[in-house]
């Protein structure tokens, strides 16, 4: 089904390039049904398809955040004395849109510009963007591992790294500060192919498996360590080090 409606949506793009229509099927009378410009309120993470506006394009595909749920449009006329709705609803040209709830599942706007009996559809197929996994860095001394259901966990009281200066050189250094650890609770759940290694930064040893890892981290006196992970699942724990 999904590879079904990207075709549908590319073929229904690439016909809409010819210039608009009125509703008996003949071009329309001047500028009269056109839209001169449609803007919308994502402009930094809203990406449209065709990228440019244009008064005959009347086929867009934008494409927002996964975290946007309240986009509007700006439709403004040529002629002022055209009607403008926007999925039904009457938008004063040059004035924003009510606002379009989002959901998950993509969704298509129509905008009518209408004059004197002729009008013109504008339709913008609008859907989110899957989130964008982001890797992070953390370091925290291992309070706990366990096993909730089939998922392993990490508990961990995070500390807070300062480093010397801005360049690679100094801000290599680094200093750490333990908050309370009720400010400080981390648990997250661990990757099932989490990397883990224990023993000191200059020496160092891969574990095989988390078992290992759980009977041997806290051998050499310390344990604090570097955490890695995407997202909310940690994919990596090593020994703490200043220049990881």
């Amino acid at each position: 089904m999904k590879k079904i409606a990207i075709v549908t949506i590319i073929a229904a793009l690439l016909l809409s390039c010819a210039p608009a229509l009125a509703d008996d099927g003949s071009a329309a009378y001047g500028n009269s049904t056109l839209l001169a410009s449609l803007t919308h309120n994502c402009p930094n993470t809203g990406i449209m398809l065709p990228a440019a506006f244009s008064p005959y394009q009347t086929t867009y595909l934008l494409t927002v955040a996964s975290w946007v749920s309240r986009p509007v449009f700006t439709p403004t006329a040529y002629d002022p004395n055209a009607v403008i709705t926007v999925n039904g609803k009457v938008v004063k040209s040059g004035r924003n849109s009510q606002v379009i709830n989002m959901t998950d599942q993509p969704q298509a706007v129509e905008i009518v510009v209408s004059n004197g009996g002729a009008s013109t559809t504008y339709t913008i197929y609008l859907q989110r963007r899957p989130s964008e996994k982001r890797t992070r860095v953390s370091a925290g001394y291992v309070n706990n591992i366990y096993i909730k259901g089939t998922t392993w966990r990490l508990d961990a009281d995070l500390v807070t790294v300062q480093y010397a200066g801005g360049d690679y050189e100094s801000g290599n250094l680094s200093t750490f500060s333990n908050k309370t650890k009720e400010t400080n609770v981390y648990d997250y759940p661990l990757a099932a192919n989490c990397v883990y290694y224990y023993g000191t930064k200059e020496n160092c040893y891969r574990a095989r498996n988390v078992e290992e890892f759980i009977n041997n981290y806290d051998r050499y006196g310390d344990t604090l360590y570097t955490i890695v992970y995407i997202e909310s699942e940690i994919v990596a724990m090593l020994p703490y080090g200043a220049d990881y």
